[in-house]
């Protein structure tokens, strides 16, 4: 494992041939413009710029024409003489559909803010986007790892920034916040290849820029979507792999008609089997846009869905199982009383074990979104955006209960059975119903000097949590048409933020980003099990932002920023605390130097991240059994990232590394003695002084190598290393997961000859060498008197070796 790391940091760093020409794409401003499409008409070949606007030519011919566009610029043609000039910018202008940028200016970092942050282009994403989740997509960012629960990245996934959970990341699309308003959790798995309508995306990491929706403790994603076209155009994509996994995709997009209308429709349906046992899934989804474009706004209507049948995974699979630990898997039988059949399943089952057999054990659910933006530019220097947005959720999920006990669901059930009641296996389904609607706003100014940015949201959650049980061997169905749980919950969220951006000299601009966020929380009625809730929360989180960013020379600028971010405690938060939890806050401090040199660039990045009342586990449970999350005083973050891009003519090295360490301090771990019958409550605290933060690797390392063999045909090995992770709070090597270096290589051809304009087809080796490893997990344990531990460790093994067939074309 080390000499696979030092490899590929050796790799990283390492020194590159030289090329023939080098070009740079720039807007009127001077801005860097990557994924600009640049054609060769001569030998068809395209070429695609990078995150420094760079593209590379190799030809024996000393004169040759280029054809360069970008979504929202005017295309334009050049010639170039080489034997004159073997270096050269090319300015492009903005055409008319850029105003659709607008809707997502006001929250995304600028190229010289002094947040960490990461832009993926529309290209990378169709060049990756292959019918895993959108979190596959970002795992080659700094400081990103992912997770997904069947183990090949379809259906239930999650991404981690900087250690930092889903719940803690904040996500927008199109400026419009998508997590959820209660849990805060992403759920990627609702919105099927949204990747596919997908024109950009920003990763911040931190605190970063102001946006909407929920504090941003460990980074945001900001969604663009859209692929305005000027002419017609037919896309389709097609994705064949392991574990019967299938992706088809049809977009067709109108073009502009008469330079003033766009339509565009996008039709989605993945199946997967999944890695591990019965973890199938079965989405669909569409995204259907309507933009109208006069002289100086455009009208945005916009309405995508996705709909999935998934089935359940979460459970995970105990660590006895993964490793083969024989005696280990005895310990798991015992300890949790199973049956025959659960035995025979445990134990025949190997590292892909699924602990559900029911046959239609599924999550099921849809969502609705409706979107209407309107973009107006007053000037050349100032525009306006305002949005309204309503999203439409419902759905269940379906689960057996062998031998359960009916008096956990019917209040009169005693006198069904004169004060006997015999226990009964039962399927019942846990629903959510919910609509999130509101309007989001920015209004930009540019000056001499500066610019100042106004932006904000108001947004109205109402949602409904219910169960039902559809069958029991007891009961008939007349007496089961009742939820057996009940709770409505309530929720506005409003915010207003300023920024503004003050050029204090020729090489120094300073920032400046205040918001202010208000919430108000209210929840009545049941939980599933069947306890009264009553949430009242409100609160109003100030959260300023400074940051400087100085430029050195032409190569070199420096910045730094200190951001302040306040979140509130989610739903499980207030259900499951005997103690009213607290808001947790954020100080987060960054440093980072750029540094732009002949082949590439370089940007060194140190983050400082003090928490204060972090919720995280202890190990204390409510009187159902469920874990508390408890407010601890004070935990840190602090590390350095570091990127490094080289790239030339045929090849390219993108290279990532996170160094950190997260700490918590004071963390007491709370356990249970049940007594050696069972019949005693004890509790039994262990203190720790310093300890490491759950999920939070010391080290994340990526590597992109891309060789370009000729016109058509390109290979990349790409690499990731994820340290060693915690699975609580207490760092116990007992309790872990375990580090990992998985390798992925791919073969791209892309053929640009009639009839199609863009023929693309990608091979896919993931995990080459065969890696078996786990991305996620969980622990828990408890003591059955003194003499008698139960430490139990589950874990979400990943495919080992797989493969992915792609293809995509464009008429």
């Amino acid at each position: 494992m080390k000499i696979k790391i030092i490899l590929l940091l050796l790799i990283s760093f390492s020194g590159i041939c030289q090329n023939n020409f080098e070009g740079r794409i720039i807007n009127e401003e001077g801005l860097k413009i990557n994924g600009a499409n640049i054609l060769i008409p001569k030998t068809k070949e395209i070429k695609y710029s990078d995150k420094r606007g760079l593209f590379y030519i190799k030809t024996n011919s000393p004169l040759i024409k280029i054809i360069i566009s970008h979504v929202g610029y005017i295309t334009k043609a050049f010639d170039i003489d080489i034997s004159k000039n073997n270096k050269k910018d090319f300015v492009i202008e903005e055409g008319i559909l850029l105003k659709d940028e607008i809707k997502v200016l006001s929250i995304r970092a600028k190229e010289e803010s002094p947040y960490a942050f990461s832009n993926i282009s529309k290209n990378d994403i169709e060049r990756n986007n292959t019918g895993r989740d959108i979190p596959f997509l970002l795992e080659m960012t700094p400081s990103v790892h992912t997770t997904s629960d069947a183990g090949n990245g379809v259906g239930y996934t999650g991404v981690r920034i900087r250690g930092s959970d889903p719940t803690r990341v904040n996500v927008t699309i199109n400026g419009i916040p998508y997590n959820d308003s209660e849990s805060h959790g992403v759920f990627w798995v609702n919105l099927p290849d949204l990747a596919s309508s997908a024109n950009s995306i920003q990763v911040q990491r931190g605190v970063g820029s102001s946006t909407n929706g929920g504090g941003a403790f460990g980074g945001t994603i900001s969604i663009k979507t859209g692929n305005p076209s000027e002419k017609f155009s037919l896309n389709y994509s097609s994705s064949l792999g392991s574990f019967k996994t299938f992706k088809n995709t049809i977009n067709i997009n109108s073009g502009l008609i008469k330079n003033k209308l766009n339509l565009n429709l996008r039709l989605s349906k993945i199946n997967s089997d999944g890695y591990i046992d019965r973890a199938s899934s079965n989405l669909r989804s569409y995204y259907l846009s309507a933009s109208y474009y006069l002289k100086k706004s455009v009208i945005d209507f916009i309405n995508f869905s996705g709909k999935e049948k998934t089935y359940q995974s979460w459970y995970g699979t105990p660590q006895a199982r993964v490793i083969n630990d024989i005696k280990g898997l005895e310990s798991v039988i015992l300890n949790n009383g199973f049956d025959e059949e659960q035995k025979n399943n445990l134990l025949n089952s190997g590292r892909t074990y699924n602990y559900y057999t029911y046959n239609n054990e599924t999550d099921n659910y849809q969502q609705d979104h409706y979107q209407i933006h309107f973009n107006h530019e007053f000037s050349s220097s100032s525009n306006l955006h305002f949005a309204l947005h309503h999203t439409y959720g419902r759905g269940y999920y379906e689960q057996y209960r062998k031998n359960d006990n009916l008096t956990n669901y019917f209040d009169d059930i005693n006198n069904l059975f004169d004060g006997s009641v015999p226990n009964s296996d039962i399927v019942r389904r846990r629903w959510l119903n919910n609509n999130f609607s509101g309007i989001t706003y920015s209004f930009n100014k540019k000056q001499n000097k500066g610019e100042l940015n106004i932006g904000g949201a108001y947004n109205v959650y109402d949602g409904d949590h219910f169960g039902k049980i559809v069958s029991t061997g007891i009961i008939t169905i007349s007496n089961l048409d009742s939820n057996y749980y009940f709770s409505s919950s309530n929720k506005k969220d409003a915010n207003i933020f300023f920024k503004y951006y003050f050029l204090l000299n020729k090489k120094i601009k300073l920032f400046s980003d205040m918001q202010f966020r208000y919430y108000s929380h209210e929840s009545n009625g049941s939980d599933n099990d069947r306890r009264s809730i009553n949430i009242e929360s409100k609160n109003l989180f100030f959260n300023p932002k400074l940051g400087i960013n100085k430029i050195i020379n032409e190569k070199i600028n420096i910045y730094s920023s200190i951001a302040i971010a306040n979140r509130e405690p989610i739903r499980s938060d207030f259900l499951d605390s005997y103690i009213k939890p607290k808001r947790e806050t954020l100080y987060d401090f960054e440093i980072g130097k750029n540094l732009n040199y002949k082949k590439g660039n370089i940007n060194l990045n140190f983050y400082w991240m003090k928490y204060k009342n972090q919720l995280i586990t202890t190990g204390e449970i409510n009187d159902v059994g469920g874990y508390i999350r408890t407010n601890v005083k004070k935990s840190r973050r602090i590390g350095i990232e570091i990127s490094n891009l080289i790239s030339s003519k045929n090849f390219k090295i993108n290279s990532l590394i996170t160094i950190s360490q997260n700490k918590v301090y004071n963390f007491k771990e709370v356990l249970y003695d049940y007594g050696a019958e069972f019949d005693e409550f004890n509790i039994i605290k262990y203190n720790y002084n310093k300890t490491d933060i759950a999920f939070s690797p010391k080290i994340i390392a990526n590597n992109i190598l891309e060789w370009k063999t000729n016109k058509y045909l390109s290979l990349i090995l790409k690499s990731q290393y994820i340290g060693r992770q915690f699975l609580d709070n207490t760092s116990n090597k007992n309790r872990i997961i375990n580090s990992y270096l998985v390798n992925n290589l791919e073969l791209e051809s892309k053929i640009s000859s009639k009839p199609f304009r863009n023929l693309f087809l990608k091979f896919s080796i993931n995990n080459i060498f065969n890696e078996m490893y786990s991305s996620n997990g969980y622990t828990f344990g408890y003591f059955g008197g003194a003499d008698f531990e139960v430490r139990e460790n589950y874990l979400y093994p990943q495919a080992g070796r797989n493969y992915m067939f792609s293809i995509k074309f464009k008429i």
